[in-house]
């Protein structure tokens, strides 16, 4: 009888260290995408197909956004844990009252860039002189757009802005436009699928501050509840760009396993060499600690009339959370 008892007390034991080992390994995080999903967000599906999140022990639910505009304001809000958002838009978004804070980041340089053709005549930036340059987002682009100009020594009213909405690569295409917004990752590769022959010119060459294009988003009461979580997602995050980095062909696969209809036919092309277009900038992440990048960015910001106040850095990025490799 003694013996039945201490076998049936080594079972409870074990089940009572199964469930909370469970427990452990299933807290609940929830991450919104700036975009649907594209090869942009490649790391956070390899960290969740290779197990990464589940060994810091987080389920990890990764959301996309019903509306691009919205995951600023789900992190502010709480509605989700983080959100990736653009430390350009972060920054906006902060002037504009939503408590948003970076605790990390994914792709470490910009994006995007004014497009063009060479069939419009367009070989450097300052052959837009006297073009017209489409833009969809205001006041944002129209000040990029600017900016961009006055680095090559083209100034306002020697070239014309028009608001095309977001339908560019048609009105391009169709020569109505001579240049658009485009991220290096997409665009300029879609445009040269379909034979045409590109040429882009990036942010970073021309006048426009060096920033990290995504950055992980959240609020400041997430912060102070949610920090052991945040760490352990940034974990996860910094061996799945590792694994990106080391194994591009294998977390290939598993971006594709986990999102089959990017691999069909008429879109694997497109998304291979989309990711692979992006991969080098993932090298970093999601490490978003330099002070002097922050604060330029800032001050450009500012000085583009799109802030009318500057934020202390402190709440603009928080280091709390970063692995160890950061420091």
């Amino acid at each position: 009888m003694q013996r039945v008892k201490l076998v049936m007390m080594v079972v409870i034991l074990l089940l009572i260290s199964t469930i909370a080992g469970t427990a452990q390994s299933s807290d609940h995080f929830t991450v919104v995408l700036d975009f649907f999903v594209n090869p942009s967000q490649w790391p956070l599906f390899v960290a969740e197909a290779q197990g990464f999140f589940a060994e810091v022990g987080l389920n990890v639910d990764i959301q996309e956004p019903a509306d691009p505009s919205d995951p600023p304001q789900l992190a502010a809000t709480g509605s989700v844990d983080l959100a990736l958002t653009t430390s350009f838009d972060l920054v906006i978004q902060r002037d504009r009252g939503l408590n948003l804070t970076a605790v990390g980041s994914l792709i470490q340089s910009p994006l995007g860039g004014l497009l063009s053709l060479r069939s419009n005549g367009i070989e450097t930036l300052a052959d837009l002189r006297g073009k017209t340059i489409g833009f969809a987002l205001e006041p944002e682009e129209p000040a990029l757009w600017t900016a961009m100009m006055r680095s090559v020594g083209v100034e306002p009213g020697e070239y014309e802005l028009i608001n095309i909405g977001f339908d560019g690569i048609p009105l391009l295409l169709a020569g109505q436009v001579d240049a658009i917004a485009g991220f290096r990752n997409f665009e300029p590769i879609l445009l040269e699928l379909g034979g045409a022959d590109v040429v882009f010119f990036p942010f970073e060459n021309h006048g426009i501050p060096n920033s990290w294009q995504l950055v992980f988003s959240t609020n400041s009461s997430t912060i102070e509840t949610k920090g052991d979580e945040i760490s352990r997602f940034l974990q996860a995050i910094q061996k799945a760009v590792e694994f990106t980095l080391n194994d591009p062909n294998g977390a290939l696969n598993d971006f594709f396993e986990l999102n089959p209809t990017l691999a069909a036919d008429d879109q694997r092309e497109l998304n291979i060499r989309s990711a692979l277009a992006t991969l080098l900038l993932y090298q970093g992440a999601p490490c978003h600690n330099d002070t002097v990048t922050w604060t330029a960015l800032q001050d450009f910001i500012f000085d583009q009339n799109l802030i009318e106040n500057k934020a202390e850095l402190s709440d603009l990025f928080n280091l709390n959370f970063l692995p160890s490799i950061c420091n």
